[in-house]
C-alpha cells in the first residue's frame, strides 16, 4: 500500500513536471528564439542540495566523458554550467536565446547593447530580491592597511582561504564597523586564532557566512529550539545575536548622529543617516521607527547583511583565485613585482591611497580574475511590467511581465569577439595599454559596455565595486613588493608539472551560491622573501 502510494506520487510529479514544461515551452516559442529545455530549474532547493552528490556519482562512474558530450538537458541543469560553458552557448544560439524549465522561462542575453539597455531600464528588469538598496559610497581602506599578511619567511601558507578570510574580516571590520586590528604576528594563522576570540559580532558573522544557504532554506528562528540538534542550533543562535548585533550598532550609528551629523563614521553611516529623516519622535527607538520615504530599520538591516556578505566573501574568493593563477605564472608575479617597485619610490612608509591609481597591472590581475572567475556568475533579472521589449542588435524581442532575463556575464566576458583570439586564457597584460613602455605610461583598459560587468552595471550596480578593487590592488602590490609565492612540488613532480597542477585546481570549480575552487587544500604554497 505505502509503496503503491510512493510510486504514484513520483508518477504524479513526473506527468506534472512534464506538463509544467512543455506548457512553459510553447510560451518561450513565442519568442522566436532557440529554446533549451531542462527538466529541474538549476535554482530550485532540491538540486542546491542534491545535485553536488549526483555530479560526484557521475564523474566517479563516468570519469571519461567529456563534459560537452553531455545532452543539453543535463549540461543546463548543472549550476555551474556558466562557467562551463562560457560563450559556447553564444557561438550555437546566437546572442539571445532561452532556458526553459518546469519553474519557468529565463531569457538569455549576451549582446552588448541590449546588456546596456536592461541594466539602464532598472525599473523594466528588476532583481529577484527586493532588499538590495542602492546607496553612496564614501569609504575605502588604506593599502598600507589592508595587506599586512604578517607572514615570516620562508612560510608555509597550509590555508590561503583561511589567511584571506582573516584578511577580509579585519579588513571588512575597520570599514564598516571601525573596528581595526593589526595582522601583524609570528604565525600565519594568528589572525584566524584571533577571530575565535575576538567579538562576538566577527564570530557569529563566520558562522553566518560560512551556513548561508541553510539560511537561505530554512529561517533561523527555526533553528533555535530545544529539540534542534546542536550543530543546527550554533547556526539558529548565531543568527538570531549576528541580528541583534546589527541592531545595536544601528543604534549606536543614530546617537553618533544626533550628536554629530557631519561625522564621516562607517560604511553604515550612509544607511541610518537615510533612515534619521523618519524619526517620528526623540525617544523612538529605532526598531519601531516606521518607513516614510526612505529606508526601513529593516532594510538597513537587509543591507548591512549585504555589505557583510558580498563584502568579504567575494573579495576572499577573487583573491583566492587571483594568488592562486599568479603561482602558476611566477612571470607575471615579476611583472607585479617591477610595478610596485616603480609605484613605491619612498618604501614602505610610502603606501597610502594615492599609489591606488598608479597600480595598473595589480588591477589588471584582478580585474582579469574577475573577467573568468567572477564570485558570481550570474545577474538574473525579472521583467516587470515596463519591460515589454527588447533590443537585440536589429531585432525587437517580446518580452512578456515575469520571465527571468539573464544577461550571460561569463558568456560575454569570454567572447572572442571583445577579449581576443585567446579568450578562455588567464592573461592579465590584456588589459594593459602601452606596454613595453614605462610602468608610469602604462594605462589601464576601458572595455566596450556591457562586456564587463562582475559588479552589475547601471544605476544599481555593486555598491562594493571601490572597496573590493582596493583590497585586492593593495593585497597584490604590498605582497608581491617584497615576496614570492610558489607551490610545494609533489614527489618526482618538476616545477613546471607543480603550476600545472595549479593551473588544475583554479580551473576545479563548482557553484555553490558562489564561484569556488573544489579542493584548494591540495595546493601548499610557500611565501618567500625576495632577497
Amino acid at each position: 500500500m505505502i509503496i503503491s502510494l510512493l510510486l504514484s506520487s513520483v508518477l504524479g510529479y513526473l506527468v506534472w513536471t512534464v506538463v509544467c514544461l512543455e506548457a512553459n515551452v510553447r510560451k518561450a516559442r513565442a519568442l522566436q528564439v532557440p529554446v533549451v529545455r531542462i527538466p529541474f530549474s538549476a535554482e530550485s532547493n532540491t538540486l542546491v542540495i542534491f545535485q553536488p552528490v549526483v555530479w560526484a556519482a557521475l564523474s566517479r562512474c563516468l570519469p571519461s566523458i567529456p563534459w560537452s558530450s553531455y545532452p543539453d538537458f543535463v549540461r543546463f541543469s548543472h549550476r555551474n554550467w556558466h562557467f562551463l560553458e562560457k560563450s559556447r552557448p553564444t557561438e550555437r544560439f546566437g546572442p539571445v536565446w532561452v532556458l526553459v524549465s518546469p519553474a519557468g522561462i529565463s531569457l538569455h542575453v549576451a549582446d552588448p547593447d541590449a546588456i546596456v539597455e536592461i541594466y539602464s531600464r532598472w525599473r523594466a528588469f528588476v532583481r529577484p530580491v527586493q532588499k538590495y538598496v542602492g546607496m553612496g559610497w564614501n569609504s575605502a581602506p588604506n593599502p598600507g592597511d589592508a595587506a599586512r599578511l604578517g607572514y615570516q619567511t620562508p612560510s608555509k601558507i597550509t590555508s590561503l582561504e583561511g589567511d584571506l578570510r582573516a584578511l577580509t574580516f579585519n579588513v571588512l571590520s575597520a570599514t564598516a564597523f571601525q573596528e581595526p586590528r593589526d595582522l601583524k604576528s609570528g604565525s600565519p594563522h594568528a589572525a584566524e586564532h584571533e577571530l575565535a576570540a575576538t567579538a562576538s559580532y566577527r564570530d557569529t558573522l563566520l558562522v553566518v557566512l560560512e551556513s548561508s544557504i541553510l539560511l537561505m532554506l530554512i529561517p533561523y528562528r527555526h533553528l533555535t529550539g530545544a529539540l534542534v540538534p546542536k550543530s543546527l542550533a550554533r547556526v539558529g543562535r548565531a543568527a538570531a545575536s549576528f541580528k541583534s548585533i546589527l541592531m545595536k550598532v544601528v543604534t549606536e550609528e543614530t546617537a553618533v548622529l544626533d550628536r554629530d551629523s557631519s561625522t564621516s563614521g562607517g560604511l553604515l553611516t550612509p544607511l541610518v543617516r537615510s533612515l534619521k529623516p523618519l524619526l517620528a519622535a526623540a525617544n523612538e527607538d529605532v526598531a519601531s521607527r516606521a518607513k516614510r520615504g526612505g529606508l526601513s530599520a529593516d532594510e538597513i538591516l537587509g543591507n548591512t547583511f549585504a555589505i557583510n556578505f558580498a563584502g568579504h566573501d567575494t573579495i576572499l574568493i577573487a583573491l583566492s583565485f587571483a594568488l592562486t593563477l599568479l603561482v602558476a605564472n611566477p612571470d607575471i608575479q615579476e611583472w607585479l613585482h617591477e610595478e610596485s617597485v616603480a609605484v613605491a619610490e619612498d618604501g614602505d612608509d610610502g603606501w597610502h591611497y594615492s599609489a591606488f591609481a598608479k597600480l595598473n597591472r595589480c588591477h589588471a590581475v584582478i580585474l582579469e580574475t574577475l573577467r573568468l572567475f567572477a564570485p558570481i556568475t550570474g545577474l538574473p533579472k525579472i521583467a516587470s511590467e515596463r519591460a515589454r521589449e527588447l533590443q537585440v542588435g536589429d531585432r525587437v524581442i517580446p518580452v512578456p511581465p515575469g520571465i527571468g532575463v539573464f544577461p550571460v556575464l561569463l558568456g560575454i566576458q569570454t567572447d572572442a569577439r571583445y577579449w581576443g583570439t585567446d579568450p578562455y586564457q588567464w592573461r592579465p597584460s590584456r588589459w594593459i595599454l602601452n606596454p613595453g613602455t614605462t610602468t608610469g605610461d602604462e594605462r589601464l583598459l576601458v572595455p566596450r559596455k556591457g562586456t564587463f560587468f562582475p559588479w552589475s552595471d547601471g544605476p544599481q550596480n555593486c555598491v562594493g565595486k571601490k572597496l573590493s578593487m582596493v583590497e585586492g590592488v593593495a593585497v597584490l602590490a604590498r605582497l608581491f613588493h617584497r615576496h614570492r609565492l610558489r607551490v610545494e612540488r609533489g614527489v618526482g613532480e618538476t616545477d613546471a608539472q607543480a603550476r600545472e597542477r595549479t593551473r588544475d585546481c583554479a580551473d576545479d570549480v563548482n557553484y555553490n551560491l558562489l564561484l569556488r575552487m573544489n579542493h584548494p587544500e591540495r595546493l601548499r604554497l610557500v611565501c618567500e622573501k625576495r632577497e
